[in-house]
């Protein structure tokens, strides 16, 4: 079954933060939701950080090259 509520995180250099922004959404109770994250080709340890979150919930898209705003 599809989760109820789709979030989406964009993040590009953020690894200074990023690891409180997954938990953030992580700890909402009573909502079936998936995390969706895409990586714009960080070059701060951004990836690293975020690979590093062992949840089924989330799905990570991590892009090697920045390509800017879409």
């Amino acid at each position: 079954m599809k989760p109820t509520v789709s979030v989406i995180m964009p993040t590009y250099n953020h690894a200074a933060f990023v690891e409180q922004a997954i938990a953030s959404v992580l700890a909402q109770r009573d909502v079936d939701f998936e995390l969706i994250i895409s990586d714009d080709g960080s070059t701060d340890g951004t990836r690293e950080v975020v690979a590093s979150i062992k949840d089924e919930r989330i799905t990570f898209f991590p892009n090697t090259v920045n390509r800017g705003a879409c």
